[in-house]
């Protein structure tokens, strides 16, 4: 047995990848091609004939196979998660995770199925490893494995041996010939896997590519922000009094489904601040995410870029537009700044007159409530200034729900409702729902600050979260995911306050207009009565002239239809 296992050791290498490989199309609706993939691997495993030395062809074979069979790994679990392949959001969200958000995501998705398979792979490579030693170490040469092999098939290849054996003859005449018909051969095989674009199916390929397409954008935005690309004129200006003190402030949550908010009819009495000053609000019941993750979002909600015209998020932001008015502009984060680089967020908020982070990452686990912001705020509401813009960014119901709220919020205990039933499901969304009453507290606190702040100038605010989250409601999942794309993950509370109460009197009847928040720039601009170069109003949800449009999301799908 052990004789027959060191003569086909290569067998070894790759079945591991091709199982995963097999694995991975079975959770997918797209097309994929195993074969494709499982090709290169061939092509490296076979160039391993040009190393003459036992110790290089070891070191070189297990390094293919341990390359081959951890990228493999990888994306079988996260097919397994999310059941789509690795794409280049995926690579972006991850270039923009910094270290502590990288813990939470494992803590909170690791499974026993990703786990298991992995102990499985480690005590399999161990095994490989000794087996690829003995198969070399008794195979002195590779005409002797070789031999061996052909003799297994002569009845029933018998002509495709003969040919075989013709062709050895060849190169094994001498090492020269060897290396060159052997490097031949690579040649035609790499040529004709590049040629057929078999390499598009590959995860390191997509890696690579998604990097670059990465840091194209992080160019772009840097070389607009430092002043390299020449800045779009807006000719912006305010077409209210110039003199009259004002103040805005657009708080952007983290995560939240408006459908676990006691304010848009949810069972758990998860709002009950937001509740108490309701008559004050305006309370939008039809906002949509344009994405369901925070990077792409919002590039689209703070610039021009919307799903008609991607690239017009370069030619510049909300900020922009509004310091062009007169404003002065501030940013209060709650994020962690950094990642793998510097984050599109951190762009956007080092492009205003004052930023504030209150979350470096060096608390354990990332508990770093959005409380801390209420300074910083505090700060900017005293200031002197005619014109503010506030912009804060909070962690709001941040992935690991239970590390978003102290535990005079841990309130809801119970069984709560879901059609996917099992204990860690049922702490799962009671995280959540605590972490949905914390935020209530901080947002409407926020509201009570700057009410209290702005009593002899003009105000007014708009909170909204980035995208939703599904968390057991239509998916037997906690998350959000583009591929998965379940109503929940876009579905967004979207709530309007001014101190001006015939401005809310007035959108009172605009509550139920269907409305996707990468117009927001020009709802914006519409609240504080700018007008700019671009400016639609029929893009604006405050507008008596608003039209509703399709809300096109993931890659072409019409929300409202398919969702």
């Amino acid at each position: 047995m052990l004789k027959w296992f060191s003569k086909y050791y290569y067998l070894l290498l790759i079945l591991p990848v091709f199982v995963l490989l097999t694995s991975i199309r079975s959770n997918l609706e797209s097309n994929f091609t195993p074969e494709r993939v499982l090709y290169a691997y061939l092509i490296l495993y076979f160039a391993a004939i040009l190393f003459s030395k036992r110790q290089l062809k070891i070191g070189y074979l297990f390094f293919v196979y341990l390359v081959s069979v951890v990228i493999t790994y990888v994306e079988w679990s996260y097919v397994s998660l999310y059941h789509e392949r690795v794409n280049t959001s995926t690579i972006f969200i991850v270039l923009e995770t910094n270290s502590i958000e990288s813990k939470e995501f494992l803590s909170q998705y690791l499974n026993f199925n990703i786990v298991f398979v992995g102990i499985i792979l480690t005590v399999y490579s161990i095994l490989v490893y000794k087996i690829t030693c003995i198969a070399l170490l008794r195979f002195q040469n590779a005409k002797q494995m070789y031999d061996e092999i052909l003799l297994d098939l002569k009845n029933l290849f018998h002509f495709i041996v003969q040919k075989t054996k013709w062709i050895y003859t060849i190169i094994s005449i001498n090492q020269t010939r060897k290396i060159a018909v052997i490097s031949g051969l690579l040649l035609v095989f790499i040529s004709f896997y590049f040629l057929s674009n078999h390499h598009k199916q590959h995860l390191a390929f997509r890696i690579a590519e998604s990097i670059g397409k990465f840091n194209d954008e992080k160019e772009k935005f840097n070389h607009f922000r430092f002043g390299k690309i020449q800045k779009h004129t807006f000719s912006a200006k305010s077409n209210s009094n110039i003199n009259e003190p004002e103040t805005f402030v657009l708080v952007i949550g983290e995560s939240t489904a408006r459908g676990h908010l006691e304010l848009y009819n949810y069972y758990r009495k998860t709002t009950p601040n937001l509740q108490k000053m309701k008559n004050d609000l305006v309370v939008f019941q039809d906002v949509i995410s344009p994405h369901t993750h925070t990077i792409p979002c919002l590039e689209k909600m703070l610039t021009l870029g919307n799903y008609e015209n991607p690239d017009k998020k370069f030619e510049g932001s909300i900020i922009d537009i509004l310091k062009e008015s007169g404003f002065k502009t501030y940013w209060i984060s709650n994020q962690i700044p950094v990642g793998i680089y510097e984050t599109m967020t951190t762009t956007f908020a080092k492009s205003c007159d004052e930023v504030y982070f209150t979350n470096l990452g060096d608390e354990k686990d990332q508990l770093s409530y959005d409380e801390k912001v209420f300074p910083f705020l505090d700060k900017s509401l005293k200031e002197n200034q005619t014109k503010k813009f506030i912009i804060i960014h909070l962690l709001g119901t941040h992935v690991q729900y239970q590390n978003r709220y102290p535990k005079e919020y841990d309130v809801f205990k119970d069984t709560p409702n879901s059609k996917y039933h099992s204990n860690e499901i049922y702490k799962t969304i009671n995280y959540y729902d605590n972490a949905v009453l914390y935020n209530d507290y901080i947002v409407s606190t926020i509201i009570e600050k700057v009410k209290s702040a702005t009593q002899n100038r003009k105000a007014s605010l708009i909170y909204l979260s980035d995208h939703g989250e599904d968390v057991y409601e239509t998916v037997d999942m906690a998350g959000h995911s583009e591929a998965i794309s379940s109503n929940p993950m876009y579905i967004i509370p979207f709530v309007f306050w001014s101190n001006n109460t015939n401005q809310t009197d007035a959108y009172e009847s605009y509550t139920s207009r269907k409305y996707m928040t990468d117009d927001l720039i020009f709802s914006i601009a519409d609240l504080l009565n700018i007008s700019f170069i671009g400016y639609d109003p029929e893009r604006s949800i405050f507008n008596s002239n608003f039209k509703e449009r399709n809300r096109i999301v993931n890659e072409g799908k019409d929300f409202d239809k398919t969702l």
